[in-house]
């Protein structure tokens, strides 16, 4: 290898620079290049990095503080007792296992009671205001029902003859008056048979006119009756439908409305085939909002037998709750939350429900004494409430001193004006 004076590159012994080949120019302009990107390396190098004590940071926490020392509250033996504090303690029971499934409110068997025309006929207006969805006394006229009759051949002949042998009557009976009434003028007759033949064109009137009125009626509706019926509510309830209108022609047996009453719903409880055995059919079921917060408002409902159904492309079977819906709060469709009693049980972790505390985002905390006046607030996810016990899906260790009487007023003094 020897040093090419033109270039300082070294280069094979046997070549000189002016016998250099295309190729070989090649290789040398790329060492150059890579002599030079080295140097300046070496160059950035040796520059001063900027010190990293110099950057400024993205945020700034003045007073931190650690959550566990937020949420300590030491009270004075003369606060603890006007508070009247009380303890419990979180244990490990065997508690009954618990599904909670939708369910759906559903009127009882005997809820709807239809209500047919006795008779055919042409309906008029019942009691006022009865529209569907208004409420109904047992008794109160929903419609008025004027029946047809089957005219008798020659009625109006006969009607005809009545008026005719009424009026006859009429001017006999006025002969016979004035006839009585000359004699008791000339003291030659009794007032009583004035009184007498008074009474007979009275009678005999009544029937003329009696008479006509049927026959005008006969005219205008051949076929319809003196009487007019009602049709009431069978029962108490709420007018569910109504086929009908004042005014219209209806047959017999023909259905004119429905009542239901709600006072009392049943619940449909879809549960999956595969669990149907495991619940225990003899207990009352819980019914809730669909949310299915622990520890939220509910109402019992004892278990019913009721028609089997089922649904085989869900792959379920329906139970059936009855429910007491005395507010009406209740309706047919509605969807609710149910919890059942399975017949097995589980060990859990409980604390008393009073002793859970539910802060503004719905997180759930208790107050754990861990020394003498010393009370630090733990959170908890509660799973469910069985008998106002709180099962842990995670708590306190067994055996941990939780405040139960006395719990909102420690937690009105960690977050604002306590006693």
């Amino acid at each position: 290898m020897t040093l090419s004076p033109d270039t300082g590159v070294l280069m094979p012994s046997n070549v000189s620079s002016g016998t250099l080949k295309p190729a070989s120019r090649a290789v040398r302009t790329i060492v150059v290049l890579g002599i030079a990107l080295l140097a300046l390396g070496a160059a950035g190098c040796g520059s001063k990095a900027p010190n990293a004590a110099t950057r400024s940071a993205p945020a700034k926490i003045d007073n931190p503080e650690k959550e566990s020392d937020l949420a300590t509250i030491t009270l004075t033996p003369e606060a603890e007792t006007r508070l009247g504090i009380q303890y419990s303690q979180a244990e490990f029971t065997s508690v009954s296992r618990s599904l909670t499934v939708s369910g759906e409110i559903v009127p009882t068997a005997d809820a709807v009671v239809s209500v047919s025309s006795p008779m055919a006929g042409t309906l008029l207006p019942g009691d006022t205001g009865l529209k569907v969805g208004t409420p109904v006394r047992k008794g109160q006229a929903v419609f008025r029902l004027q029946p047809y009759l089957a005219p008798e051949r020659g009625l109006s002949t006969q009607l005809e003859r009545d008026i005719a042998s009424a009026e006859t009557r009429i001017a006999a009976a006025k002969v016979r008056l004035a006839r009585a009434e000359q004699l008791v003028r000339d003291r030659a007759g009794p007032q009583k048979a004035v009184d007498q033949n008074r009474e007979e064109l009275a009678l005999a009137e009544n029937d003329a006119r009696a008479a006509r009125e049927r026959l005008e009626k006969l005219k205008a509706s051949p076929a319809a009756a003196d009487v007019v019926m009602s049709v009431a509510a069978p029962r108490d309830g709420v007018l569910l439908r109504v086929n009908a209108a004042a005014g219209q022609n209806v047959a017999g047996s023909a259905v004119l409305f429905e009542v239901t009453n709600l006072s009392t719903v049943w619940v449909r409880v879809p549960v999956y085939v595969g669990d149907v055995d495991s619940v225990d059919r003899s207990s009352a079921a819980r019914i809730g909002g669909l949310d299915g917060d622990p520890g939220s408002p509910a109402r019992s409902a004892r278990p019913v037998s009721a028609p089997p159904t089922a649904d085989a492309a869900s792959s379920t079977a329906d139970l059936y709750y009855e429910l007491p819906n005395g507010d009406g709060r209740l309706r047919p469709g509605e969807r609710v939350g149910v919890t059942l009693s399975l017949k097995s049980t589980e060990d859990s972790l409980v604390v008393p429900w009073a002793a859970v505390l539910h802060d503004v985002n719905g997180g759930t905390w208790v107050y754990e004494n861990t020394a003498p006046q010393v009370f630090v607030r733990r959170p908890v996810e509660v799973r469910d409430v069985v008998d106002r016990l709180a099962v842990l899906a995670r708590g306190p260790a067994p055996g941990t001193r939780v405040v139960t009487a006395g719990a909102a007023e420690l937690f009105g003094t960690e977050f604002g004006p306590g006693k």
